[in-house]
């Protein structure tokens, strides 16, 4: 850091302070194994799903996005509703991000030839060099702490949206399973039933409806009705799992050429995860910081979901959740949304740009490839989320800029643009 001059230093310190914040929440929530846990072991229908340790903000978010789907329907689109109330709802911290930021470039602008006259003069004198800088900092109003504190604010509602996302997906997951459960077990007794019928087997209907055979019943008769109810509860729930409602709650953007969509599970990530997530991944033993249903056993959801496991996604067999296409996306627009957070921050002069162009661009980078882990790692409606919301800040930027352009023009502080070629000469 000693090459650094006092403006890149200090920006240095506050991000890394940022990073090493939001991260240790990260891992701290990736290692809490009972953060959003679902518990099904006495559950009898969806209704009475809950998490057993979803603190009150996070399950706040939860209930907003749950209620948000009852009247969009499609839990992608939901997403994208969210995303804007959000961005909206923090929109005066961007506005003052962006102020300060204009503030700061129109004072770099000022102080460029002071800057360059100080380098010139006290080079050789690295500590004297940037005393001279942070007074002249300070006599041009250019704030630092004022342009990177909005962003440490926006980082931390970041990760408390991805705590209230996984703790949303936990609950899709449980409520998908214990839907899929409730209509294994009503086709399983209703297909026995059938057949003992059939086969003359005597049976007993004991509570909520299940079918119990007699003592001293013929065995084989008994396999038969058994492979026949569950052949049956199977398909039952591979027509009820892949039904066109449930789909279209699940999935996200529909191509109709290939009967699938861009996302075909958004609580699953956009890759080479399958769409109907394994009991492994769905208990939250692989994967990083996965949302966990416990309460049955890998027999049990096996046997449940044996129909639809590996089944409905993209590439050989259907195997892939999704193409990848979201978080390349996501990368590219938080990259480009980067640059232009930066840009209008204003440049140091060119004697000190060589010196801070590795720190310029390990922030530039930083955003962006943290969002490609998460789209990554988590699942497709967070990653809507993040690509939704690097949008959104493009635009905002974008837009700002206009306005900020036209009032230079009418202070008489910026060029007019043209857009007539020049005469050759």
């Amino acid at each position: 850091m000693a090459r650094l001059d006092y403006r890149h230093k200090t920006f240095l310190k506050i991000w890394l302070l940022a990073i090493v914040i939001v991260l240790s929440l990260i891992l701290l929530t990736a290692c809490n194994s009972n953060s959003g846990t679902y518990d099904l072991s006495n559950v009898e229908n969806v209704d009475q799903i809950t998490s057993s340790a979803s603190s009150s903000l996070t399950g706040f978010i939860r209930k907003a996005l749950i209620g948000l789907n009852d009247k969009v329907g499609n839990f992608g689109w939901t997403v994208v509703v969210f995303t804007v109330i959000l961005r909206l709802i923090l929109s005066p911290l961007d506005i003052w991000q962006k102020i300060v930021a204009r503030k700061n470039a129109k004072a770099m602008q000022r102080m460029k030839p002071q800057l360059e006259a100080l380098q010139a003069k006290y080079g050789d004198d690295k500590q004297r060099l940037q005393m001279e800088q942070q007074q002249l900092y300070k006599k041009e109003h250019y704030s630092m702490l004022g342009a990177c504190l909005p962003t440490i604010i926006t980082l931390v509602v970041f990760f408390l949206v991805f705590a209230g996302f996984r703790d949303m997906v936990g609950y899709q997951f449980a409520k998908d399973y214990q839907t899929s459960r409730d209509t294994y077990y009503e086709e399983y007794n209703a297909s026995l039933k059938e057949k003992y019928d059939e086969l003359g087997v005597a049976y007993t209907i004991v509570e909520d409806g299940v079918v119990k055979a007699n003592a001293d019943q013929d065995l084989v008769k008994i396999s038969q009705a058994d492979a026949y109810a569950v052949d049956n509860a199977q398909t039952a729930v591979k027509d009820q799992y892949n039904s066109d409602s449930a789909r279209s709650m699940r999935g996200w953007i529909y191509i109709k050429k290939a009967d699938k969509y861009l996302i075909n599970n958004i609580f699953v990530q956009d890759g080479w995860k399958t769409s109907v997530p394994e009991y492994t991944f769905i208990t939250g033993q692989s994967g990083f910081a996965t949302a966990r249903v416990v309460g049955f056993t890998a027999d049990e959801y096996n046997k449940i979901m044996a129909k639809v496991i590996g089944t409905g996604g993209w590439g050989k067999n259907g195997k892939w959740n999704g193409l990848l296409i979201l978080p390349i996306l996501s990368i590219v627009v938080g990259f480009f949304s980067q640059r232009l957070a930066q840009k209008a921050q204003g440049q140091p002069p060119a004697q000190t740009a060589g010196s801070n162009q590795g720190t310029m661009k390990m922030m530039q980078y930083f955003m962006p490839i943290m969002i490609g882990v998460f789209a990554l790692l988590y699942s497709g409606a967070f990653t809507i989320y993040m690509f939704v919301s690097s949008l959104m800040a493009i635009l905002f930027q974008l837009t700002f800029n206009i306005i900020g352009y036209l009032i230079d023009l009418k202070r008489g502080e910026a060029a007019p643009i043209s857009f007539k070629s020049k005469k050759k000469d």
